[in-house]
């Protein structure tokens, strides 16, 4: 376990600028969301705004079109805006995929020609994930208090603890889900660009086949495979209670996909 501590330390060493640049951004961006609520909320804007919403849209989307129009929806903006949750996961993905780059690099080679087991460059990922995503969570949470200190006016209705605590929850358990799920590519392939390529594409595909079930009824028969389907910050905002069999899924294909990449790591010829 030394060891796993070890290189993690390295590997949050080479990864802290780019985890701490993408950390800074969504943190940055949950102050202006809190801006640009306080500024519709202060000339009463969120009325205007959701007529000008093609019916054909509110007919799709329903009641969480509204959700979202709402200044508790704009503040808590990051936690369902594509490119954020893109950007966040870009970090996990980049992290899973360094068993990869090191096998690209023959970095392996030196590390493991010392005592060291393979199972401890596996834990290391783990690791680092884990202080990444808890780094990362903390500062969307940090920019939505900062900026509701700083800009909300009394009169505006803040987001709750506890409709705080499960929209980071469910952000986390999708972090953990594509995490473990990258990390068993990332064990398998012999170049990070290889490996970073297939994860992303599959998010996206994946991604797109949630937005499309949302209207095609005939892609809801499958929208159960994509793990975006168990993440629904709207559902939230809409005063639902976090579905914790929703998090528990994305918690438990996390922890398979780790499970598989120790197997893997295990037996592969590096």
């Amino acid at each position: 376990m030394t060891a796993a501590f070890t290189l993690a330390g390295h590997s949050l060493r080479r990864a802290r600028g780019f985890v701490g640049s993408v950390g800074v951004l969504v943190c940055g961006f949950q102050v202006l969301a809190t801006i640009l609520a306080q500024t519709f909320q202060t000339s009463n804007a969120f009325g205007p705004i959701a007529a000008l919403v093609p019916p054909v849209v509110r007919q799709t989307f329903g009641a969480s079109m509204l959700a979202v129009l709402s200044f508790q929806g704009i503040v808590c903006l990051g936690y369902i805006h594509p490119i954020v949750i893109g950007a966040v996961l870009a970090v996990v993905m980049a992290i899973a995929t360094e068993p990869a780059a090191e096998i690209e690099r023959r970095f392996v080679d030196l590390v493991l020609a010392r005592p060291v087991s393979r199972s401890a460059l596996v834990t290391r990922s783990v690791l680092v994930m884990i202080a990444a995503g808890a780094a990362l969570m903390g500062l969307l949470v940090i920019g939505t208090w900062f900026g509701l200190v700083w800009f909300a006016a009394e009169p505006a209705l803040w987001p709750s603890g506890r409709l705080m605590g499960s929209l980071t929850a469910n952000l986390a358990a999708l972090w953990l889900c594509w995490g473990g799920l990258t990390l068993a590519i990332g064990v398998r392939a012999r170049r990070r660009g290889v490996a970073g390529s297939i994860a992303g594409l599959a998010a996206v595909a994946t991604f797109l086949l949630d937005y499309v079930a949302r209207v095609w009824a005939p892609a809801r028969r499958i929208a159960w495979i994509s793990p975006f389907h168990y993440y629904d910050p709207t559902a939230l905002l809409l005063g639902q209670p976090l579905d914790v069999t929703h998090v528990w899924t994305l918690v438990g294909v996390g922890f398979a996909g780790i499970a598989i990449a120790y197997a893997i790591f295990s037996r592969r010829d590096v």
